[in-house]
């Protein structure tokens, strides 16, 4: 009887710590791909910060040319139309 009281002991505790070594690496497995996941979120966070500094330069660039034709009744001439002088002797 005793023996067996035991044996039973002993299998639950290595029961229990196989069972503490098991959610250990669980654990392990999703902590690692959280941080995979956490990579992937930081990299398309700044991607679309990146496009977002773009969007505000191209309106700010349109802003400042609207602003130039209303108050000069003037457009900014496209890069093949204008003529750079050369002002050196």
């Amino acid at each position: 009887m005793k023996i067996i009281l035991n044996i039973s002991i002993f299998f639950v505790i290595a029961f229990s710590s196989f069972l503490v070594i098991y959610t250990k690496h669980q654990n392990r497995i999703m902590n690692i791909q959280i941080e995979s996941v956490e990579k992937e979120l930081s990299i398309k966070v700044n991607q679309y910060k990146e496009l977002l500094n773009i969007k505000t330069n191209l309106l700010e660039k349109e802003l400042m040319r609207e602003g130039f034709k209303k108050s000069l009744g003037m457009d900014i001439p496209s890069k093949d139309r204008i003529i750079y002088l050369d002002l050196a002797e």
